[in-house]
Order: C-alpha cells, then sequence, then structure tokens
C-alpha cells in the first residue's frame, strides 16, 4: 500500500522558511529552491518522494557554493548551506514521523478461513477500466466490517446528518442512515421507507447467500458493497428471518486489495464498479410471474386435500419467502392472478383464433402489465374483472384489442372500469376492435373513454340533489352517542373538513338565492 503525506501547516512553513533562506543567498538559488518544492507543497506525496526532493534542493545548494571563487564568500556560503541542510533534515524527520502516525492507522485488516476455505489470491486477476489489480479473497465476520462513511452514494446524507451533529455519524448511525430510519429533511415522502432498497436486497441474500463479494481496501474499508454489507447487518437484526438466514451472513466473503495497490488501482475499482454497467438484464416480469406461477401448481399439486384459506396463506407467504419477495404475498397474489389472465388470452387467440403460438406469447410479453389492470375488481359488481367475467364477448374484444396494439397505454386498460359499463363507450370499442387503420382505432378507444367520463360526471352531477337529501335525513337521525362511540376518529374528521370545505360556497348560494342561512 502506498502511503500518501499531506504537506501539514508546520512542514509547509519549514520549506517557506527554506525558500526564504535561499532568497537571501541568492536569487537565482531561491528560484530554482522555489521550482523543484513546488510538487511538494501542492500535493501529497510518498515518502521517498519528499526526501527525494529534499536531497535535490540540498545538491542545488552545494552546487552554488561550489561555483563561487571567493574562498572567503564560498566559505561564508557554505556555512548559510549547513544551516539550510539542517532545516532540511529536520523536514524529513517531520515527514518519516509523519509517515510512521499513517502507518499506523492503516494497519492491515485480516481475513480469515470459513467453512475449510483459507484465504488466498482471486484468480484469475480481476480487471478494472483495462487493468489486472491483484487481490486476496477470504471471509471476514459481518460485524468486524464498518460502512464506508466516504461513499459517494450517501455524501448529501452525510453532508444533512454533519450539519445537523457537527460530527461524522459512529457506526450506528451510519447503519440507520442506509436503513433510512434516520429522519433526513428533504427526502421525498415514498423515498423514506427505504430509500437505498436494503429490505428487498437483504431479502435476496437471505435466500440465495451472498453471491457478489464486497470489495475492502488493504485496511478493511469497503471500496464497493456498502450495500450489501448493510443487508447483511439488517439480516442478522431483524426478526423476518430465521435462524439459518442469519448464519448464512455471520462470516461473508470479501476481496482485498494487496499491501501494494496504488490510489490508481482503488479509484478503478471505485469507478468501473459505479460508473460503468455490467449490462444485465432483468427478467421480464412476465416471465418471473411465470416460475412463480409454476412453482405455485407445484405446491398444490402436493397437497393431500383442497387447502383452507390459512394453508394458502402459509403456503404463499412461503412461495413469496422462497423468491426472495419478502413475507408479504402481495406480490405473488398479483402474479398469480396475473397468469391466470395471460394464461386465459393465450388460450383464446391461440385456441380459439388460431393465431400464431409464439406471437401471442410476445404479445402477452410485452403487454404484461395490461393483465394487472384486467385482474382487478375481481369479486366486486362494475369491477373489470367482474364486468369481463360475465361477458365473454366483450372480454375476447379486450384481448383482440390487446393483441393488434390498439391500447397506447396502461392506463387506457385501466379507465376499462368505467368504459365497460357504458353503452354507448362499448359500441366505440367493438368499432375499434373491427378498424383495421390503427391510428383511427385508437381514436374510437379514447372517444370510448371520454364519453364514458363525461357521462359519469353527467350521472354524479344529477344525482347529487338526492344524495345530500338522504345524507342530510341521515344525519339528522344519527343518535349523539353514535358519533362518539361508533365512528371513527379519522371519519370524524373527514366530516368535519368537508362541512368546512363547504360551508361557505352553500352559504354564498343561499345568499344569491335570497335565503338567509
Amino acid at each position: 500500500m502506498v502511503l500518501r503525506i499531506d504537506i501539514t501547516k508546520d512542514i509547509q512553513k519549514s520549506i517557506e522558511a527554506v525558500i526564504e533562506e535561499a532568497r537571501r543567498i541568492s536569487t537565482d538559488v531561491a528560484e530554482e529552491v522555489e521550482e523543484i518544492l513546488q510538487q511538494g507543497r501542492e500535493n501529497p506525496l510518498p515518502p521517498d518522494e519528499v526526501f527525494q526532493l529534499l536531497t535535490k534542493v540540498i545538491g542545488v545548494l552545494k552546487h552554488s557554493a561550489s561555483k563561487r571563487g571567493d574562498q572567503a564568500a564560498s566559505k561564508s556560503l557554505e556555512g548559510d548551506i549547513n544551516q539550510i541542510v539542517q532545516q532540511i533534515i529536520e523536514i524529513r524527520e517531520q515527514v518519516m514521523q509523519d509517515t510512521l502516525e499513517v502507518t499506523s492507522l492503516a494497519k492491515k485488516f485480516e481475513l480469515v478461513a470459513h467453512k475449510g476455505i483459507k484465504p488466498g489470491p482471486v484468480l484469475p486477476t480481476p480487471c478494472f477500466q483495462g487493468k489486472l489489480i491483484p487481490m486476496i479473497s477470504g471471509f471476514v465476520k459481518t460485524i468486524d466490517i464498518q460502512l464506508w462513511n466516504e461513499n459517494d452514494r450517501l455524501d448529501i446524507h452525510l453532508g444533512q446528518f454533519r450539519q445537523k451533529n457537527g460530527r461524522e455519524p459512529n457506526p450506528e448511525e451510519l447503519l440507520d442512515i442506509m436503513f433510512s430510519n434516520m429522519e433526513l429533511p428533504g427526502i421525498a415522502d415514498d423515498e423514506k421507507e427505504d430509500q437505498f432498497e436494503i429490505v428487498e436486497l437483504a431479502r435476496s441474500i437471505a435466500v440465495n447467500g451472498l453471491r457478489k463479494a464486497p470489495i475492502l481496501d488493504i485496511d478493511g474499508t469497503p471500496l464497493d458493497g456498502n450495500r450489501r454489507i448493510a443487508a447483511c447487518y439488517y439480516i442478522q437484526n431483524s426478526d423476518e428471518f430465521d435462524s439459518e438466514q442469519k448464519r448464512r451472513v455471520e462470516y461473508i466473503p470479501v476481496w482485498q486489495l494487496t499491501e501494494h495497490a496504488t490510489d490508481d488501482d482503488r479509484n478503478a475499482v471505485v469507478v468501473s464498479l459505479n460508473f460503468e454497467s455490467d449490462c444485465k438484464l432483468d427478467w421480464p416480469d412476465y416471465i418471473k410471474a411465470r416460475k412463480v406461477y409454476e412453482e405455485w401448481q407445484a405446491m398444490l399439486a402436493l397437497e393431500p386435500r383442497t387447502p383452507a384459506r390459512h394453508r394458502l396463506a402459509q403456503m404463499k407467504r412461503e412461495l413469496s419467502m422462497k423468491f426472495a419477495l419478502g413475507p408479504d404475498t402481495g406480490t405473488v397474489n398479483r402474479y398469480l392472478k396475473m397468469v391466470d389472465w395471460a394464461t386465459d388470452f393465450e388460450d383464446y387467440h391461440i385456441n380459439q383464433k388460431k393465431r400464431d403460438h409464439y406471437v401471442v406469447k410476445h404479445r402477452a410479453n410485452r403487454y404484461f402489465q395490461y393483465f394487472n389492470e384486467l385482474s382487478n375488481g375481481e369479486t366486486k359488481y362494475g369491477g373489470i374483472a367482474f364486468t369481463l367475467n360475465q361477458d365473454d364477448g366483450l372480454k375476447h374484444t379486450v384481448f383482440d384489442l390487446i393483441l393488434d396494439d390498439k391500447f397506447t397505454n396502461v392506463l387506457q386498460v385501466r379507465a376499462l372500469k368505467q368504459t365497460l359499463n357504458n353503452p354507448e363507450s362499448r359500441e366505440l370499442l367493438a368499432r375499434a376492435r373491427n378498424e383495421s387503420d390503427l391510428d383511427l382505432a385508437q381514436d374510437h378507444i379514447q372517444d370510448a373513454i371520454t364519453t364514458a367520463n363525461i357521462q359519469r360526471a353527467e350521472r354524479r352531477s344529477l344525482g347529487a340533489d338526492s344524495r345530500i337529501e338522504s345524507f342530510v335525513k341521515w344525519l339528522e337521525e344519527v343518535p349523539p352517542r353514535t358519533f362518539r362511540d361508533q365512528i371513527k376518529a379519522e371519519n370524524l374528521e373527514g366530516l368535519l373538513n368537508a362541512l368546512k370545505l363547504v360551508e361557505p360556497m352553500v352559504r354564498e348560494i343561499l345568499v344569491e338565492r335570497g335565503v338567509e342561512a
């Protein structure tokens, strides 16, 4: 490891003193000395380069003395030079002291063996930005690694912490920042829950283990893998994971730079792993959902009888954990419904319409999110799924529109909730289905949505008077104790806010009509 020495204020003053002393002797010498020391004044240098600069200064001064013809002047100058040399020796001693201090701080972080695997060189040698950088692979105990508080990913968060507290965060506070447990101003509400997506990563690691080793510097500083390390901490401290999953991350594999690594090596690792894409293309949801669906069917086949509701819930939770989706079964439920609708779509087009098998599959993949919208409202009257399941002809109309690319976006599919329950809009959808011109077909769909929305707004407006009349009558008949004992606080608050909102408007209208409020 190459140690870099920052020129401290004391050393800086000493160098300036050398230059001034040289200027007293000779302006030419002073300029040459200043030029030599300029690099040491401006940049951090390894100790050997500092020594080389100072030694070069001594050589310049001695050469200047040898050019003097006057013996007395030469002798006097030699005394001056000896004085400057003594200053340089003192500077070198200070540099050596600083070197020892930095060396003590850069104590090597030792890797350990785990399950019979001993530390050893990473082969083949890893390449970063076209440069081969030797590394050692081994294991470390997760709790022995401290997160890197200079990680650029945390730059804004750390700046906020320093401004608020006047110091650097300790390891526990750094974890709180990574886990989004620390309140920091300026973070959007939808980002506060898990801003660095640690929970999702932890669930993947709990199921699959740590598949990509973090990279540590010689002193144990993580140059890459802060999130993975934080996720391992999360697993160890969360009740979501069982004892086996916790044991899995007690020791984790890492790669470590050797003592010969340079700052250029470190920079190459950081830049390569954060600026260069690994070109990995995630599976589309269509593929993921089908894998989950196939596993679900296999689980059902192993059950001796039709599972009860509580058993189904347990099975779905197991399935969700198996695919690293967490204990919440929302994604599993969504995937299963979407695949059911996609299967219905494919069956209709392949078996009834005799369309090309793979053309249909490609369309189902491309528009898979549409099936999420179609599956909504399965048991609710007026819901998209409920309406389509009552009318195969209407369902097939929608399936044809999807296959023929006639919906322009998922929002149009979502709008079917109103459109399917409007006779005029349904007629426009049928026209879109039969229209060969794509632009005209898409116009018909948009017209169907617009028509449904206008008529819905009209119905709501026409029904307002009777609704208010019914509400007022009900409100007058509600016993006071009902408000006190049975209505939720949030509903009472909503009622109060609604009344405050309409009161000034109602008073103004009554005044216009000559009615005193």
